[in-house]
């Protein structure tokens, strides 16, 4: 029976349907017979990451690519028409007890991944991926990327807020350390489901904060191989495709049948 495996990550460990069958986890897949499950979304958090690896594990796949994110990538809520109304309520009723209790609670915890916002590659286009309510994205792209529009934008009010959150609230430290527990997290979970997982840290887990993930393995994990140091090309998932991209799923497809 062919096997499946499910590739989480951001942007580097993604696929771009303008370059279909040329993503690392493609070139793997299609040599091996293997179904992928292309989760990855460039720009998107650890959080989403972490939501990847959960519908992997609900999907039953054999083996999971886990690539860690930078910890400068945050979660908004998407602020439409249908919850606008109690944003403005929110706004009118700012208190103690009432900026919280009328929240709109737009991340629903069943809903999983598809609380996010898909609409760069090749995962926008599975089924559960529907009316999303979350934003996931780097700070950068929404503050200074003029190409961030439309559905994938904040509003107005809420890149004001971001200013002020990234110029006098946002800490390095901390949110590396949140973001570390988790990955780590979410490879507790794939070790209890029993599924063979391999994990890029290199540009999460540092210094220090290595240590968040001294409990996983050797096996499980890549630190002979810089996903962020390949040469790149003009592809959404950056490296290119002059044969950057087939050696690495020479390397990734030689970590995984180690494993499975």
């Amino acid at each position: 029976m062919s096997k499946t495996v499910a590739v989480c990550g951001d942007s580097w460990f993604t696929a771009d349907t303008n370059l279909p069958g040329q993503s690392f986890g493609e070139i793997m897949c299609a040599r091996n017979n293997w179904r992928l499950y292309s989760l990855a979304r460039g720009g998107c958090s650890n959080f989403a990451i972490s939501l990847q690896v959960d519908k992997a594990i609900e999907l039953g796949v054999d083996a999971v690519v886990i690539g860690a994110t930078t910890p400068d990538r945050c979660e908004f809520p998407i602020i439409n028409d249908r919850n606008i109304s109690i944003w403005d309520r929110l706004k009118k009723s700012f208190n103690w007890l009432d900026w919280f209790g009328l929240q709109p609670g737009v991340y629903v915890k069943k809903r999983g991944i598809s609380n996010i916002l898909h609409t760069n590659s090749l995962s926008a286009e599975y089924p559960w991926i529907s009316k999303p309510t979350i934003i996931s994205e780097s700070l950068n792209n929404l503050m200074f990327d003029s190409n961030i529009t439309g559905s994938t934008k904040l509003t107005a009010e809420q890149l004001d807020a971001l200013r002020s959150y990234m110029l006098n609230l946002y800490d390095h430290g901390v949110k590396r350390q949140t973001d570390c527990w988790i990955i780590s997290d979410a490879c507790r979970r794939l070790e209890s489901a029993g599924i063979p997982y391999l994990i890029f840290p290199e540009i999460l887990y540092q210094n220090y904060f290595e240590k968040d993930i001294s409990w996983i393995p050797k096996k499980n994990v890549v630190n002979d191989f810089s996903v962020w140091e390949l040469p790149q090309g003009p592809t959404l998932f950056h490296y290119d495709t002059k044969g950057t991209n087939t050696m690495f799923a020479d390397y990734v497809e030689t970590r995984i049948k180690d494993l499975i």
